[in-house]
Formats: C-alpha cells, structure tokens, sequence
C-alpha cells in the first residue's frame, strides 16, 4: 500500500493551511479572474448570517506550473485513499456503506457506485459534533470522468436550496463552479436548521485526472466546517493528484 511519509504529509499540510491556493475554501468574496466560475442566478435565495460571520477565500495564486490532468491506476488510487484520514478526526464504525455518492448540491445530479475497487466511501467524526465523509469514484479514462463531473460542476454554480421539510429549513451559500491548480472544482456551502439545532456543510467536488472526489465536512460552527473542510479536500485533491 503506498501512503505519504510523515515528512510530506507535513509538507502537505503545511502548504494547505498556510495558502490554499487550490481554492477550495469558502467564497464569499467575488471569484477570482483566472478561475471559470459562474456566477449564480441572481434570483437564487443565499443563506443568512452565520454563527462566525462570513468566510472568503484565499486568492487564486497561479502555481509555477499546472501538473496535466492525467489517468490514476485504480489500484494505486483505492490503496491510497484506504490508507488516508482526516487530521483531528477518527473513522466511525460504519464501515459498511455500500454506495460512494458524489452530489454538490441538495436534491441535485448525484452519481453514485456500489463500493468497491473503483468506488470508495467513509466518515469519520470529532469532537464538537464534527463529522465529514468522503466519497471517490474512478473511473477508466479522462473523458468519462469529465462527462461524470460536469452536470455536478453546473449544479454547485446555481445551486438552489430544497423547500423546507419535516422541520428542517436547508439555505445555500458560495455557489462555484472554478477550475483550481488546473482540477475542475465545484464547491457549496449549506446549512440545515431545525428545532434542534443549526449545522453547517462545506461541500466540495473536484476532478483529479479520471477520479471524482467529494468531500462534505460537517459542522455546529460555519467557520469550522469552511476552513477544514476546504483544507482537508486540498489535502486529499492533492495526495491523489500525485500518485
């Protein structure tokens, strides 16, 4: 199996807090010119205030060079994502999902395999009621991959929230649709209110080569979900991205 020494996780982790330049954060803030993102209908309904306050992203800071969208070995891709967690937070012991689901927003284009060698799902939870899954599909080439992701792409750019049902009021926020270190991304904030309480999603799925990753990490506080969460997904975007 091969997993990243401690020294390039470090690194790893090192560069995704320091300055994100994948963009994977929240987006309150205009979009970036370099990127392709569109902009959502004007008449789309936007989440209020958080319990933090708005987030933004960091700039899109170009990298020296783009490393060319290419086809990952699915063994290699599924050995690596067996052997990935997310910093803070310890896997749960639902272990036995059967379906890796990627969907950018509530209600909208989902594709979905049963797990197996090219499908992978898991969920992980900490302290603070946190809890975040992933889900990847591989697939054999680019261009099947780019024909899977692009209906997910156009639903995270206009994003609508679902009417209110069985007491729960879900708004949506920081639509986009952007292309980051040369890896499409869509990325959606959403929160769901109920009698019980307030939680806070960061979505995010973008296209590495010919793998579709989707990452939601959840949260009580808007910060906390925006900022792991876009960092967590730069982690793992990337971990793929090299192998």
């Amino acid at each position: 199996m091969r997993r990243p020494t401690a020294a390039r996780r470090s690194a790893a982790a090192a560069l995704a807090v320091a300055a994100v330049p994948l963009a994977l954060a929240g987006c309150s803030a205009a979009p970036a010119a370099t990127g392709s993102a569109t902009p959502p209908d004007s008449g789309t309904t936007r989440a209020g205030s958080t319990s933090s306050g708005p987030t933004s992203d960091a700039p899109l800071t170009p990298p020296a060079s783009l490393v060319p969208p290419r086809v990952h070995d699915r063994a290699a891709v599924a050995s690596y994502l067996a052997g990935h967690d997310l910093s803070g937070l310890t896997r749960t012991d639902r272990e036995a999902v059967t379906e890796a689901v990627v969907r950018s927003c509530p209600g909208g284009p989902t594709v979905a395999r049963d797990v197996g060698p090219p499908a992978y799902a898991r969920a992980w939870e900490g302290p603070g009621g946190v809890r975040a899954d992933v889900a990847a599909i591989t697939y054999p080439d680019l261009a099947s991959a780019a024909t899977a992701v692009e209906p997910l792409l156009d639903a995270a750019a206009a994003c609508r929230a679902p009417r209110p049902a069985q007491g729960v009021t879900t708004t949506v926020a920081n639509q986009r649709r952007d292309v980051a270190e040369g890896m499409p991304l869509g990325r959606v904030d959403v929160t769901r209110t109920s009698p019980d309480e307030t939680r806070h999603d960061y979505v995010g799925v973008v296209q590495v080569g010919n793998v579709l990753v989707r990452l939601t990490y959840s949260a009580p506080d808007a910060k906390v979900a925006t900022e792991k969460g876009s960092t967590a997904l730069a982690l793992l975007a990337r971990g793929v991205q090299e192998l």
